[in-house]
């Protein structure tokens, strides 16, 4: 018998959830812990180090991935890259999940 196993699926370990509220909607990034403080103090220059996946997310733990429509009505743009500093930068909630 054989082990079914998802290749689909990303697993994303030693995870710290950052949470921002805006218009309205809830919207989540996965990023190391470590280099979130270093990111937010100003040692760490380079975003993509920052985080584990260029993503934004409804649910991290679900996997639920942010529609575009509500991206671009919520930040006023599709750009991955910009909204994850927005949220990283911004908001200062952040969950780990050990």
């Amino acid at each position: 018998m054989s082990i079914f196993t998802p290749t689909n699926q990303i697993r994303l370990t030693n995870v710290a959830v950052v949470r921002m509220k805006k218009g309205g909607k809830r919207f989540e990034i996965a990023c190391y812990k470590n280099k979130v403080m270093s990111w937010r103090s100003g040692a760490e220059k380079d975003l993509d180090e920052v985080l584990q996946t260029n993503t934004v997310f409804v649910n991290v733990s679900k996997g639920q991935v942010a529609k575009k429509d509500d991206l671009s009505s919520a930040f006023g743009t599709e750009d991955l890259t910009e909204i994850c500093k927005q949220v990283n930068f911004q908001y200062f909630n952040m969950y780990t999940s050990e």
